[in-house]
């Protein structure tokens, strides 16, 4: 008995790794289903899409603790990536989806090798200059405004059904409060998994109410397989989602740095500066990953810290024996092929929170501005012009050539664009003023 309370213990560690794994799993489960609506995949396509997702969160993982801040912090797909991928597939016309997705592998892979340089560069802090509050708070809220449709048309069921369907708002409304009862009454590592039992409460009724679509089910033709490389099929190169792709890169590059000082601080120690370029330079590693094994792009989750703070696992051992464990799961077909018959509207739900979440921080990026009038001019400016493009039909820049469609058409990267320009040329503020705000 003394041996398995020993903090080394193997049982210990092992039960410890379990518990990283399934923090793991609740924070991809989501992804494949909804990304693969979007874009129209079959059930084989999104089955093999969480298969390599598990792949790539687990070595993702590795490599940050192997080779980047080398920090206990899980890596997991980026709210902010998987939200570009949503918002381009809705943008696109059908039958050129797969063209889109080659398009998006080429943009991680190229904005991966862009923050692997920067990691060695002494330009980051100029780099980051440009992203103000109000130039975060911008794309942020662009982000979640183009996407808000599509969340509530699942929720309330208008997007299986055609119309509104109270037995789906009803199950969604149910998987929604146990999400924030957990967040906001759970102790200990309860408190971690409010959307995995969200998850499943919703799932089983669901099933119980016969609301499960056999168009999802997909039967595995092996119990075993490797996940493959450029799925989606050779990278094409896109200015447009280039340009989206590296800023994308450049804004989570704070989300790096947030997501190492919180772990830091949950783990009473002093981040290194050395640890904030390494973890940039491991962020682009696993960009790179990725884009070359076609999933949607990874990032290093501050949520980490709150899972080790309720649950006292801080030793790295064991989060290398979950992402390990992750990692195998990937190679069995019938496990990624089960939890891919997820239903899209329990998998919208379940990303409600967070996306609210999103547009919360866009809010407060903003507050921390002063309101002025030229601050107010910048933000308006930008909204409304973001907004506005958002509304446009889908064949109104058809005449357009292919490589300037993609930009114009995007109203957050319109929007994104304006607010920089704006921000930084147009309205330039005098250095004095910056830092007497400062």
């Amino acid at each position: 008995m003394k041996d398995l309370t020993k903090r080394d213990s193997g049982l210990l560690t092992g039960m410890q790794g379990i518990q990283w794994a399934v923090f793991m799993l609740t924070n991809i489960i989501a992804i494949p289903v909804v990304v693969g609506a979007a874009f129209h995949m079959s059930p084989e396509e999104i089955s093999t899409f969480m298969q390599r997702m598990l792949f790539v969160t687990g070595a993702a993982t590795l490599i940050q603790v192997s080779i980047g801040h080398r920090l206990p912090v899980v890596e997991g797909p980026a709210g902010m990536w998987w939200a570009i991928f949503l918002l381009l597939g809705t943008m696109i016309a059908p039958g050129e989806e797969g063209m889109l997705l080659q398009q998006l592998e080429m943009g991680l892979m190229i904005g991966g090798l862009f923050l692997a340089i920067l990691g060695f560069l002494p330009i980051m802090d100029k780099i980051r200059d440009l992203f103000t509050p109000i130039v975060t708070g911008v794309y942020l809220i662009l982000l979640v405004s183009e996407l808000s449709g599509s969340f509530l048309r699942s929720v309330l069921g208008i997007t299986a059904t055609n119309q509104f369907n109270g037995k789906i708002t009803a199950i969604s409304l149910i998987e929604i409060i146990i999400i924030l009862l957990f967040s906001l009454k759970a102790k200990g590592i309860w408190k971690s998994m409010g959307p995995l039992v969200g998850i499943a409460v919703a799932w089983a009724l669901f099933h119980l109410f016969n609301l499960i679509h056999i168009r999802n089910s997909y039967e595995p033709t092996s119990w075993f397989s490797s996940p493959k490389l450029f799925s989606w099929g050779d990278p094409k190169f896109d200015l447009g989602i280039v340009l989206t792709s590296l800023v994308t890169s450049i804004v989570l590059i704070s989300n790096v740095i947030a997501s190492i000082l919180v772990v830091g601080n949950a783990l009473d120690k002093e981040i290194k500066p050395h640890q904030f370029q390494k973890g940039i330079f491991g962020n682009g590693v696993n960009l790179f990953l990725s884009g070359i094994f076609s999933v949607v792009g990874v990032v290093p989750l501050a949520v980490s810290a709150g899972f080790m703070s309720t649950t006292g696992i801080k030793a790295k051992r064991p989060l290398i024996l979950g992402a390990l464990l992750i990692i195998v799961t990937s190679f069995f077909p019938y496990i990624s092929g089960f939890i891919a018959t997820l239903p899209l509207e329990v998998a919208y739900s379940s990303l409600i929170i967070l996306f609210s979440q999103l547009m919360g921080f866009g809010v407060r990026d903003l507050m921390r501005e002063e309101p002025s009038s030229r601050n107010l001019l910048v933000i308006g400016l930008s909204l409304m012009v973001g907004i506005g493009m958002m509304f446009m039909p889908t064949n109104a820049f058809e005449s357009v050539v292919p490589w300037l469609r993609n930009l114009i058409a995007n109203g957050l990267l319109v929007g994104l664009i304006l607010c920089l320009l704006l921000e930084h040329v147009i309205f330039k503020k005098e250095k004095n003023a910056v830092e007497k705000g400062n």
